[in-house]
């Protein structure tokens, strides 16, 4: 009878994750159990407090994808759909903000995305309504994920936030994760890697961009964010100029795929997040009437 009973649970576990419901498995203290959906699985992960803000709490979103799996950034790129995190269930937290580790580009048929591989953990700073009290972090994320075609999937997680002052043992991997952030940095800022200028191109169709970076940092990319309705392209290599101390100055022409009806390249917010092989840095800027960014 047990074996039985045992079968049918596993058979109902199965059947859920088939149709891509959220499937929780069971961890042990520190972290949420996983929630479990086709292809994917979710946590969260407790870090403890912030040791200069009592009222500060660390913690992380941990995504783990099959081999070969992807899903997505804020920004999605061309294709796939960003993550839709809710956490109005949650108990004496004032505010959740969520951290993105520095992305990467993935050709497909739609065009190019922009998202991780396989595994992830983000980053959260949990704000507390009344640090006196303990706390419980609920999540709800509509979320994608993709190999060759796009999955919408969906997650649940929820924990207890460890008490003042006890470390976790996911404290060091948040740690690691926070590392891998980008840095900031400022439009012109000295040093390499650098964005040192952004403008409309005459036709309003593009951005010219113009970087910095050390002549041996790998691969480099830079992925451009602007106001809801905006979508911008992967940057592409105008020219190469060697510089006297070993740096390269690199200039890229980054295409409007898409904007909002009537978008003009002038006035509007724009964010630049570079990499440039293991660094990141990330710019906030403003094009001016002129299209010009500063």
């Amino acid at each position: 009878m047990q074996a039985a009973l045992r079968s049918a649970a596993i058979g109902l576990c199965l059947a859920l994750v088939a149709a891509g419901a959220p499937v929780a498995v069971a961890q042990p203290p520190g972290a949420s159990a996983w929630s479990q959906t086709l292809h994917a699985a979710l946590r969260l992960v407790d870090g403890g407090p912030d040791i200069a803000d009592p009222a500060l709490w660390r913690a992380g979103i941990e995504f783990r994808l099959d081999p070969n799996f992807k899903t997505y950034w804020r920004s999605p790129g061309d294709s796939g759909l960003p993550p839709v995190f809710s956490w109005g269930l949650s108990e004496n937290v004032a505010e959740v903000s969520v951290a993105w580790p520095a992305p990467y580009r993935f050709d497909d048929q739609a065009g190019s995305s922009i998202g991780y591989v396989e595994h992830v953990l983000l980053p959260l700073r949990v704000r507390l309504t009344d640090p006196r009290k303990p706390a419980l972090l609920v999540l709800k994320v509509d979320y994608a994920i993709c190999e060759k075609i796009c999955i919408p999937a969906k997650g649940e997680a929820q924990i207890k936030l460890s008490p003042k002052g006890q470390s976790t043992a996911h404290a060091r991997a948040l740690d690691e994760a926070e590392a891998r952030l980008p840095k900031p940095a400022r439009l012109g800022g000295a040093g390499a890697p650098a964005v040192q200028s952004a403008a409309a191109t005459p036709d309003g169709q593009a951005l010219t961009v113009t970087a910095k970076v050390p002549d041996a940092r790998g691969i480099v990319d830079i992925f451009t964010e602007g106001p809801d309705g905006w979508v911008f392209s992967a940057p592409m290599p105008v020219a190469t100029l060697q510089q006297p101390d070993g740096t390269r100055q690199l200039t890229y022409r980054v295409t409007v795929d898409g904007r909002p009806k009537g978008g003009r390249l002038a006035d509007m917010p724009v964010r630049f997040t570079m990499t440039a092989g293991d660094e990141a840095i990330e710019i906030d800027a403003r094009l001016d009437s002129t299209g010009a960014a500063h």
